[in-house]
């Protein structure tokens, strides 16, 4: 983050016992997290952590999100929003510092991304 300098998030983590942050995905006619019409995760965004691991939809528990609201789910023309929660207790992981969406690049598809606030407890 732009506004917090190396040392102030160090100690942040060092303090804190476990953190969490949240990613809002904005879409038109692209799959976040579960397509509907298949039932599947294929489609599922990837997230970095500050320690570059993938953070996904499945796999090893320690690097798998948790899905607040999934409003990405099919092809629908209009706007929708998926919103993701990673959790740790591992502070280090975060903040998040990259994130791949899959089902974009056609016609008629656009996103965006609002990054939340990493919360230190």
């Amino acid at each position: 983050p732009e506004d917090v300098s190396e040392v102030q998030l160090a100690f942040l983590r060092i303090l804190s016992s476990r953190a969490s942050q949240n990613i809002t995905y904005h879409c038109k006619n692209s799959i976040a997290y579960m397509e509907e019409a298949s039932g599947n995760v294929k489609k599922a965004l990837k997230l970095m952590s500050s320690t570059e691991n993938e953070i996904k939809a499945e796999g090893n528990s320690k690097y798998t999100y948790a899905v607040l609201e999934d409003g990405c789910s099919k092809h629908t023309g209009g706007w929708g929003k998926t919103v993701f929660e990673y959790r740790t207790r591992k502070t280090m992981r975060l903040p998040v510092v990259d994130i791949a969406p899959f089902d974009i690049g056609g016609p008629e598809q656009e996103f965006g991304v609002d990054v939340g606030p990493v919360c230190f407890l």
